[in-house]
């Protein structure tokens, strides 16, 4: 079994409060790109191995999330899993919890063991709070920590990405987050054009390629974060003014919106 995992944007994220678990609330518009890993799924008797190009990541949870899946449905099966990475680690882009829910799915199908999409999408929370996101497989409005999911119809656009080579941690920016106490922006103010990422102030202040970043692409559009970092992009509604812009930046990386996940198809 084939599939490719997307790559997603925050076009808003805005921290609202630490849960008691020791996680943050948040509220955020999760939207598709067509920006993929590439995974196979080879069923075998009993291992569960994984093979990753162009290098192995530490903690991968590829892993984790296979045997996971093992665990909860009581399985002995076992599959090969190959990864090929085009989504960068650390950039904001949710690489690692689009491979996870990918392996969930594909194996979820591959060891018949029938759970439906809720029972997944619990599993994937274990993992990582995006994950249920990327089971949903559509763009939607998020809440709770990104898995109380209501489906949001965003217009096409493209995407011109600043993948910077700064590294952030999610678990570490989280733990340096300063929330404050301002009015939280709903679903009806993004939809009429407003939007913020709590973790702007905080990157641009530790980070000087991200400030950097930013004022250099300033004078071509809007610079946005992605996540807690570090890719910053810009929203463009045609394409011919994204080309535009990326001749102007053209070490940034051109992507075009997505209506929905290609991992779908194994859901419906």
């Amino acid at each position: 079994m084939f599939l490719n995992a997307p790559a997603k944007l925050n076009l808003h994220l805005e921290v609202v409060k630490k849960r008691e678990d020791g996680y943050h609330d948040i509220r955020t518009v999760f939207q598709l790109i067509n920006l993929y890993d590439e995974m196979e799924f080879i069923l075998n008797e009993t291992e569960i191995k994984l093979t990753e190009t162009p290098l192995a990541i530490e903690n991968n949870l590829v892993l984790k999330a296979a045997h996971f899946l093992r665990e909860k449905t009581n399985t002995l099966k076992g599959a090969t899993i190959l990864l090929s990475k085009t989504i960068p680690l650390e950039s904001g882009l949710g690489g690692g919890s689009s491979d996870a829910a990918a392996t969930l799915i594909a194996l979820n199908k591959l060891w018949e063991t029938k759970l439906n999409i809720d029972q997944l999408k619990q599993i994937g929370l274990e993992l990582g709070s995006d994950v249920p996101f990327f089971i949903h497989g559509r763009n939607a409005w998020a809440e709770g920590r990104g898995e109380i999911i209501t489906d949001l119809n965003l217009p096409e656009s493209w995407y011109l990405l600043a993948i910077l080579k700064t590294k952030i941690s999610t678990k570490e920016a989280f733990k340096d987050i300063n929330i404050y106490k301002e009015k939280l922006m709903t679903k009806e103010d993004f939809l009429i054009g407003k939007s913020k990422n709590s973790f702007t102030r905080l990157v641009k202040d530790k980070f000087p390629e991200i400030k950097d970043t930013f004022e250099l692409l300033a004078p071509i559009g809007v610079p946005k974060l992605t996540g807690t970092g570090s890719t910053i992009f810009l929203s463009f509604k045609k394409e011919e003014e994204a080309r535009k812009a990326l001749k102007i930046y053209p070490q940034g990386i051109l992507v075009k919106s997505l209506d929905d996940s290609p991992l779908l198809q194994l859901l419906e």
